[in-house]
């Protein structure tokens, strides 16, 4: 979650955040290994990060996020070994697995920023997972206010890789289920306030694990359908990636 959307009374997790942890893992799974070191870049509240990695009994995380408070800092380093969450960007690497999760949307020179970001921490071979808003065309109220400068497609996010030092071993788009929703009640019928988003979600069990569901088998089909080659569009875009040597 991002922590402008990040309450201290925040409990019920959205489903779209817990069905894209689920996403994440598959998109991950054959680049995870025990031992594994990791940087997770705006790593927000650390819901993600925290649980990608705890299945694994080795590994070294460094979670950095520049708005995370002391209390959350010293909140999330207390549930578990292995991962240090922090303000601070590490002095050096390397690193075996990079997150950009919801990241370089944020940063209007976002060329430099991932360049920088490669040369910097990932090794020949380093893996970077990148995720983003889909679509500029969607670009609204709610991307404005989370700071957001763009959102892309995913030929533009390919590109951009390829400029950046970095070799696409996967690609896709994940909820394709929420594009007509989005276009028709934020775009052309304009509603819904600008800080709208995962951290008010207050509906109850039955509900929640509808939405979910929905959400995960939309997902699943997609994550299928793009190791086939066909990139079915969705709300969110992702690459997975190596750097080049």
């Amino acid at each position: 979650m991002d922590l402008k959307e990040f309450t201290i009374t925040h409990a019920k997790k959205h489903p779209w955040e817990v069905a894209r942890l689920k996403a994440l893992r598959k998109i991950l799974d054959p680049v995870m290994f025990e031992g594994i070191t990791a940087l997770d870049v705006g790593c927000g509240d650390g819901f993600i990060s925290g649980n990608i990695f705890n299945r694994l009994t080795s590994k070294e995380v460094t979670a950095v996020d520049i708005n995370l408070t002391d209390e959350l800092i010293c909140e999330l380093n207390n549930r578990a070994g292995g991962m240090n969450y922090c303000r601070e960007m590490p002095e050096k690497g390397p690193y075996d697995l990079i997150l950009l999760l919801d990241v370089i949307e944020h940063v209007e020179a976002d060329r430099k920023f991932l360049t920088d970001i490669v040369d910097r921490y990932a090794p020949r071979d380093g893996k970077v997972m990148i995720t983003v808003p889909a679509f500029q065309s969607l670009f609204g109220r709610h991307d404005a206010f989370l700071g957001h400068y763009r959102r892309y497609n995913l030929k533009e996010l390919v590109a951009l890789t390829a400029m950046c030092g970095l070799k696409v071993l996967s690609s896709g788009y994940l909820f394709s289920s929420l594009l007509l929703p989005k276009l028709v009640l934020y775009k052309l019928l304009n509603i819904g306030k600008e800080s709208d988003g995962v951290g008010n979600w207050d509906r109850g069990k039955v509900i929640t694990r509808a939405v979910g569901t929905v959400f995960d088998s939309d997902n699943s089909l997609l994550i299928s359908a793009s190791r086939l080659g066909i990139k079915i569009p969705g709300l969110t875009g992702w690459v997975l990636c190596e750097k080049r040597g």
